[in-house]
């Protein structure tokens, strides 16, 4: 993976992420992202400390963080699962950049089947989760939407194909040659036996200026590191305001100004021509 990261000049990204000195007054824990590389990843203790982040969630210990041996090591193997498996695609130096901007990411004690974690790193399309969710639908769902797989009943009514093969996806990547990098505008997990959904969690963080700051400069480097043949989905006024704060241009900057929830379904995107559309996005073919 650091190979990957290297190919795509993201290592910057992932150690400044990962500094001491980082979101200060964080109601959170900045472990998701991983700067220890080589033999400094120790896959031992990723698996011992997901262990115990699911038993301090059942204890709603909100002071639970990990103890590593090393500072920068952190769960995935590079910035997340998502960003991880799509760089691993590539066969050569990505010639452009999309970026996936969300809110936040879970709970530090909702991760998922610990037993499963490396597999997912590898294929989350299978994702780590139970019998009842066996993979992460709105994974699924956002790579429909990139690939504009959906179906038509004969009622007319539209709907997203899934789940989506592995192996299609990863063709598609390698076609393309971009980097798809998946990111959180709050980059860090929630606290153990923090509630994901119903939860005002991230837009108290957002009102940190450390943590408004420290964002904002993430997205700044990482459209410096894409020496700014980036474009920007997002799906909030807030992210695009940080993107704009980061120096993004308004045409590198594609925003459905609301939740996904509301309008991530194919008949939204054909009614609005809001496809994803690979190189297209690109004033000059990439």
């Amino acid at each position: 993976m650091l190979q990957k990261y290297e190919l795509a000049n993201l290592v910057p990204l992932l150690e400044t992420i990962r500094r001491s000195d980082r979101y200060s007054g964080m109601d959170g824990v900045n472990v998701l992202t991983n700067a220890a590389f080589g033999n400094d990843y120790n896959k031992g203790e990723v698996v011992r400390e997901l262990h115990r982040a699911n038993v301090a969630g059942s204890k709603n210990d909100r002071y639970f963080a990990p103890d590593f041996s090393h500072s920068k090591q952190g769960f995935s193997f590079g910035l997340n699962p998502y960003t991880d498996w799509s760089l691993a695609q590539l066969e050569g130096r990505p010639t452009h950049y999309y970026l996936f901007l969300g809110l936040d990411w879970y709970s530090i004690s909702g991760l998922g089947n610990t037993n499963r974690w490396f597999e997912y790193l590898r294929n989350p399309f299978d994702g780590p989760y139970d019998k009842e969710n066996p993979y992460d639908k709105y994974w699924h769902n956002l790579w429909a939407w990139i690939m504009r797989r959906f179906r038509v009943s004969a009622s007319g009514v539209m709907a997203w194909d899934t789940p989506i093969a592995e192996a299609d996806a990863a063709k598609f990547v390698r076609t393309d040659g971009g980097a798809f990098i998946f990111h959180n505008r709050i980059p860090y997990l929630r606290p153990a036996g923090e509630e994901s959904a119903g939860s005002d969690w991230y837009e108290m963080e957002w009102k940190k200026d450390s943590v408004r700051r420290d964002a904002t400069e993430d997205l700044r480097l990482l459209r410096k590191l894409a020496e700014d043949k980036i474009i920007a989905f997002c799906t909030c006024t807030d992210s695009v305001k940080a993107l704009r704060a980061a120096g993004y241009l308004q045409d590198q900057i594609i925003s459905w100004r609301a939740h996904p929830s509301r309008v991530f379904h194919p008949s939204v995107f054909s009614k609005k021509d809001l496809w994803f559309k690979g190189r297209n996005h690109f004033k000059v073919d990439a």
